[in-house]
């Protein structure tokens, strides 16, 4: 429980300086960045820094595309798409994500997976085990 009431006022101190920077983020919430967190934790704990700001890009590029849902809850509970994780990651991936919000890392990847590209969608990179595609 105490873990959980300082990542809120870490969330909470990282949104004000958000703010302050006057960031094209404002549509995000604090609760946006803690589950995004959860998910990049999850699915790219185990990759890079690099890896790990391309997997919270394809979720945010996704939410601003208008091809998927324009909510971060909604294209994270979207069926077979990411999973929904309730640990909560170490702070250095929350600011990550904050500041993926605020300056994308790629803004045109929307698709990863491991060992291989999907059929679908344009191959852009690979970093570490996952390969990303956009359109």
């Amino acid at each position: 429980m105490r873990r959980k009431v300082l990542i809120i006022i870490f969330m909470v101190i990282l949104f004000s300086i958000l703010i302050t920077l006057r960031v094209s983020a404002m549509e995000y919430t604090p609760s946006d960045i803690v589950i995004i967190g959860k998910v990049v934790q999850h699915e790219a704990g185990n990759q890079s820094e690099l890896g790990k700001r391309l997997v919270a890009d394809t979720i945010l590029n996704r939410v601003e595309s208008g091809d998927f849902p324009n909510s971060v809850t909604e294209v994270i509970n979207q069926p077979g798409q990411y999973c929904n994780p309730s640990k909560y990651p170490p702070e250095e991936v929350y600011l990550l994500v904050a500041e993926e919000m605020y300056r994308r890392t790629n803004n045109k990847v929307l698709w990863y997976r491991t060992k291989k590209y999907h059929s679908f969608g344009v191959p852009i990179l690979q970093e570490g085990a996952h390969y990303f595609s956009g359109r």
